[in-house]
């Protein structure tokens, strides 16, 4: 039953930020006409495909957390905050693949759009991310799991996956 209330918590969640996200890049369209560049037709395509990548991984890493009993029932903050250390699946290859995975999905939608300003946004949110992984979520990752994240952050990079990630993968 534990499980079932955290995936439900989680897809909450997920549904949540989609909708956020959605309300905030309807509202970025008004400003296209302000920024002076268009997007070639063509990029709408490239869009869909992010849009499907970014949701198949974004959605693997929710499956991952809720299966492992890795998500707090009660987390403070509403996002995930593993209890479990996650290193397999997506996890052997970057160290942030569900964050990831929903910037691609901001950043296809943008292109699906044919929209500078969500895609300028998206930008922006994976600078911000960046930001809040390095300062925040990997110093609290370090304190609660130890030296085993620290081998972790030696052996995987944080978000695009390297030579090491794969040798790594493959031991």
């Amino acid at each position: 039953m534990r499980k079932v209330v955290i995936l439900l918590k989680s897809l909450f969640m997920a549904s949540c930020a989609t909708l956020i996200f959605g309300v905030i890049t309807w509202q970025l369209r008004r400003l296209d006409s302000f920024i002076p560049l268009s997007l070639p037709p063509w990029m709408a395509v490239g869009g869909i495909i992010l849009m499907i990548a970014g949701g198949i991984l974004a959605f693997t890493c929710f499956g991952l957390f809720s299966a492992s009993g890795a998500l707090s029932l009660h987390a403070r903050f509403p996002f995930p905050d593993p209890e479990v250390f996650i290193s397999w699946g997506p996890y052997k290859y970057v160290r942030n693949p569900m964050a990831k995975g929903g910037l691609t999905v901001l950043c296809g939608w943008g292109f699906y759009r044919l929209s500078p300003a969500i895609v300028l946004f998206a930008v922006l949110m994976t600078v911000l991310m960046h930001l809040f992984v390095v300062y925040v979520e990997e110093p609290k990752l370090e304190r609660r799991f130890g030296e085993s994240y620290r081998e972790y952050k030696r052996r995987v990079n944080r978000w695009i996956p390297g030579r090491r990630s794969f040798v790594a993968a493959g031991t």
